[in-house]
Order: structure tokens, then C-alpha cells, then sequence
């Protein structure tokens, strides 16, 4: 069967573009490494996809007997693992897509026929330092060693040290001939450079497939957002977001907090917002509300509701939710992050949007993206008042003229020496390691119960509510990740001050859950954020009076996402 047939029959497309067809062949030769550099939503996932699952059909795996898809995010995964499960059950339902990452650990060992995974975690089971997987430690890397790795969204890290992990991941696979695809839309020139560098032999595909919709571009003069906290919106684009269907993306999340707050009292419109420090069911149920208010696809049909309504988010719609808004206000943000948010507005073809652009000012206002980046990205802006978003080509030079991401050549030996000796000692803790400059470290969200006990009240009821949360669903559901700066900012403004930690019950094999005050210990130098109470990886609680279901964690103020 052909690569056209494959895509008619089961994936009911029935003229595939050209550079699928291209990356078929190139699978089915096995000419690797290969980087495909592609429009948003011109069917990448499918282009690696389709050719995978025809071996299903042939019942020959030269190309590997299976793949682990890499993406930057969760929330990415989630979504795609579904739409990947979809079309692998229209030729087996005895073909698995599974998820692993830290909200759904369901593939620790990487041998699914399809794992869906995060950067952060392919480099645990590549490096054996995962505590998941027990005394199993080799299981993960033989499973890495048999598979074709995909790295899609491989810009969005934004990241020199984060970059420089993947390149070194990317010679070691490239070195041990384990096929890898990289996939993009927005990568600069200085990256694509920078992580082939050392890589001979990269087969290349580029696209432009044309995108039947518009959006005009202007910019501003005044910041959203004033350094004295007013927002600052001017009356007649209040006037616009009353009657279109609006998404207003800013670039932290306690000023994301202040627009909603703002808008929901000034408007009667449907309103919702959307950033990284909700808890994972919070999220999911403003990511569902946040469907119904603007255009989007159900079953491959568009979906307009009749309403008006306003999502305020964060850089966590930058991918992966697949809505369209008539009206996109944002804040300056880098070349590649404007692209993405671009992609959320006139998504669908014949449409045609609006795109109003605020600077950043003050002292922070930048963060969490570097400020050189964010200059040269508006002054492109204003020097191009032609500017098309919605082409490619234009898009590419934006891109390449606006920013200059690349692995640092240093980190990147560095950590290739770190990644030979994780492998070789089988380091089974995550701590050790790191994909990100900053560690992260867990946040649940606990509502004190009354209960006594010999321990003191507060840590008895935190602890009950916990146990509360046990018998109704997971610690997961009530949880959210983020930057050990940011906890260690919460900590020292008296946010929060317990920690939840696992202990074995006496005379039993039984983990409990146990409340530490962290205020009896002393920490090592308070001063300079060095206090070994807030450490990556572990977990701390914040009771639920500080935590609101609509806004998230009350007083958030930092500037990290």
C-alpha cells in the first residue's frame, strides 16, 4: 500500500500534501535524522504518523517496532495522545498510545507501541533516573533503544540550557543510530545551526502550505499593563472586546489575574482564565469552558457559539487548544511565541481576525523572556507594517531576523559528560539532573479538616484533608507545578509553610501521609533564596483559603510562568 492510500483509507484524507508524501518516503528509506519545518496545524503529527502505522499493516518494523513522541508540555501530550489514539485504532485497537509524564504516569517503562511523553521525561528514562521503574532501571533506555523519537514543538523551549540538553540528546542518538525526527514551526535559523552542528547527514523538509485566512496587526504605544498595576485598555478596544469573540494572552500570571479581575467586573460577557497554577481539575474545567466561548473544531466540524466571550490566559494556550478568537490582544512576547498566539485567532480557513499588540514596561515587566529578544521582535514589527502572520515564508524571516536562540556549546559538553555518567551509574534520582536552568517543584491545594490526634491541629487537619482527597480521587487532581524561585517567594511572604512527605507506618508496608512545619526548621541563608526547606521535587501545601477555583493562588506575585 502506498503512502496515499494509507492517508485515504485510514486516515480519510484524501489529498495529503506534498511534504507527507516526502516524509513516508523518508521513513520507509530510513533517512535520518530528520528535521521538518512546517506551518501550525499542516498535519506534522500525521506526516510521522501515518508512515509508523503502516507498519502495522505490512507487519514489517524496519522503520522501529515503536515510537516515543516528545513534546515540551503536558497539556500537549494529553491532547495528542488522544488524536494519535484515534487513528491507530482505525487499524488495530490492539495498538497502544500511552501517556507518561508526571499527572498521567502510565508508560514508565516506554514500551507502548506509542508513548506520548515530555522532554523532562524522556530524559529521566534515557539517563535510568526514573523512580517509577524500580530496580527495572534498563528497561527504559533498551525500550529508547528500539524506538524512532520524534521532538516536536522543538522551539519552545526558548532555552539556551534546555537547548543544550537537546543537542546532546540528539548526538547520543544520533551516535547510537536511533532514528529521531525534530519538528517546528517557528525555529530560527541560529537554533536549527547550533543543534545540528556536530550532526552529519540531516535530511531537511520544508513547507509552505498556504493559510486561507487573515489578520491585521497593529500596535500600541502604552503597556497594557502600567507599572503602578492599573490596566490600561483604552475605550475603544473595551468597545471590541464587548462584541467579538476575544482572547487576551499576557505574558505573567499575576497580571493575568489583574485583566481578568478587571474585565469581569466591567463586563457581563462569559469570561475565563487560563494559566499554568491551577490545579490539574481546575484547568481542565476552564480549558473545557474556554471551548464553548470561542469557534472550534468537534469531529472536524467548526463550531461557532452564538454568545461573545473573553479567554484571558497565559503563554499556556501557545499550543495544543484548538479554538479561534475574532479578536487577539497580547503583550509583547518573542517572534515565535507572537506566531503561536497568532494561530489562535482566524485559525480556520476564510476567517479573518484582529491582532493588538501592548509593550511591557518597568523594571520586570519583561520576564519571563529575555529582553533583547522581546526589542528586536517589536522593532521588526514597526519596521514592517505588511507584515502577514498568516504566511510562512514571511514568518520564517521574522523569525530568523528576531531571534537568536541556540545551545550553548559548553552546557552542551558538559552535559553530555552528565548524561554518560547518569547512564552508566544508573542514577535513579531525578533531583540529580535537570532539563531547565530553574527545578520545579509540586504545590497541593488542601482544605484543613477538623480531627484530633496527638500531633499538633493544624498539621492533623491538613493531614485529614488529605486523606479527604485520597478517598475521593488522586493528590494529582488537586496539584500543579512550579519554579522553586517562585515557591521559595511564596515561603518567605508567609504564603504558605507546611510540607507533605510520605512515611512508612510503623510495623507496616504502608506509605501515610505526614504535614512538616517547615517555620520549626531553620533554613541556611534566607537571604539569598538558599534554604534547603524548599527543595525541587518535593511537595508543599497551600490551604485552600488562599487558593481561589476562578483566579488560582491569591497574592501571586511573581514574575516567573
Amino acid at each position: 500500500m502506498n503512502a496515499s492510500e494509507f492517508y485515504k483509507q485510514f486516515f480519510d484524507i484524501s489529498q495529503p500534501h506534498k511534504f507527507q508524501l516526502d516524509v513516508f518516503e523518508k521513513f520507509l528509506s530510513r533517512e535520518f535524522p530528520l528535521l521538518i519545518k512546517a506551518p501550525s496545524g499542516s498535519g506534522k503529527t500525521e506526516a510521522v504518523i501515518a508512515p509508523f502505522l503502516s507498519q502495522f499493516i505490512a507487519n514489517d518494523f524496519s522503520i522501529a517496532p515503536r515510537m516515543i513522541y516528545v513534546l515540551p508540555m503536558r497539556v500537549l501530550a494529553n491532547t495528542l495522545a488522544e488524536r494519535i489514539q484515534n487513528y491507530a485504532n482505525r487499524i488495530s485497537r490492539d495498538i497502544t498510545v500511552k501517556i507518561q509524564h508526571g499527572d498521567h504516569p502510565l508508560s514508565p517503562y516506554f514500551i507502548s507501541d506509542i508513548v506520548v511523553t515530555t522532554l523532562d521525561q524522556f530524559l529521566y528514562g534515557f539517563a535510568r533516573a526514573s523512580q517509577q521503574v524500580g530496580h527495572h532501571i534498563d528497561v527504559p533506555l533498551g525500550s529508547i533503544a528500539s524506538s524512532i523519537v520524534v521532538f516536536d514543538e522543538a522551539h519552545m523551549y526558548r532555552d539556551e540550557f534546555t537547548f543544550s540538553i537537546m543537542r546532546a540528546l540528539m548526538e547520543i542518538l544520533n551516535a547510537s543510530n536511533i532514528p529521531f525526527v525534530i519538528m517546528t514551526a517557528t525555529m530560527p535559523e541560529t537554533l536549527e545551526e547550533s543543534l545540528f552542528e556536530n550532526i552529519n547527514g540531516c535530511q531537511r523538509i520544508f513547507t509552505d502550505i498556504p493559510i486561507n485566512s487573515q489578520v491585521d496587526i497593529t500596535v500600541e504605544n502604552k503597556p497594557l499593563y502600567s507599572e503602578s498595576e492599573e490596566i490600561n485598555i483604552p475605550e475603544n478596544i473595551f468597545e471590541k472586546i464587548r462584541n467579538k469573540k476575544t482572547l487576551i494572552v499576557v505574558n505573567q500570571v499575576k497580571r493575568a489575574q489583574k485583566v481578568y479581575k478587571e474585565l469581569k467586573n466591567r463586563f457581563e460577557n462569559q469570561i475565563v482564565l487560563l494559566h499554568s497554577r491551577f490545579t490539574r481539575l481546575d484547568r481542565e474545567k476552564h480549558e473545557k469552558q474556554a471551548l464553548t466561548m470561542l469557534p472550534h473544531k468537534q469531529q472536524g466540524q467548526v463550531i461557532l457559539p452564538e454568545s461573545t466571550g473573553i479567554v484571558v490566559s497565559t503563554q499556556v494556550l501557545e499550543a495544543g487548544i484548538d479554538f479561534s478568537a475574532e479578536l487577539l490582544i497580547t503583550e509583547e512576547a518573542p517572534a515565535d511565541a507572537l506566531v503561536q498566539r497568532a494561530g489562535r485567532c482566524a485559525r480556520y480557513p476564510g476567517e479573518k481576525g484582529e491582532m493588538i499588540i501592548f509593550p511591557v514596561k518597568g523594571d520586570k515587566a519583561h520576564l519571563p523572556y529575555d529582553k533583547d529578544c522581546l526589542s528586536r521582535t517589536m522593532k521588526y514589527l514597526k519596521q514592517n507594517n505588511y507584515f502577514n502572520i498568516k504566511d510562512f515564508h514571511q514568518v520564517c524571516d521574522f523569525v530568523n531576523k528576531s531571534l537568536d536562540y541556540r545551545a550553548n556549546d559548553f552546557e552542551a559538553a558538559d552535559t553530555l559528560i552528565d548524561l554518560f555518567e547518569c547512564v552508566l551509574y544508573a542514577d535513579q534520582k531525578p533531583e540529580n539532573i535537570q532539563i531547565r536552568k530553574h527545578k520545579s517543584a509540586k504545590v497541593i491545594i488542601v482544605e484543613a479538616r477538623n480531627g484530633g490526634g496527638k500531633r499538633k491541629v493544624k498539621e492533623t487537619q491538613l493531614e485529614n484533608g488529605i486523606k479527604e482527597i485520597l478517598e475521593i480521587g488522586k493528590l494529582g487532581d488537586f496539584s500543579f507545578d512550579v519554579d522553586i524561585n517562585v515557591l521559595w517567594g511564596w515561603f518567605k511572604s508567609g504564603l504558605f509553610q507546611y510540607e507533605l512527605v510520605w512515611e512508612k507506618k510503623e510495623n507496616s508496608e504502608k506509605f501515610v501521609p505526614v504535614v512538616r512545619n517547615l517555620v520549626d526548621k531553620k533554613g541556611k541563608n534566607p537571604e539569598k533564596g538558599e534554604d534547603p526547606r524548599i527543595r525541587p521535587f518535593s511537595t508543599y501545601i497551600i490551604e485552600k483559603s488562599y487558593y481561589d477555583e476562578t483566579t488560582g493562588v491569591e497574592k501571586d506575585a511573581s514574575e516567573f510562568i
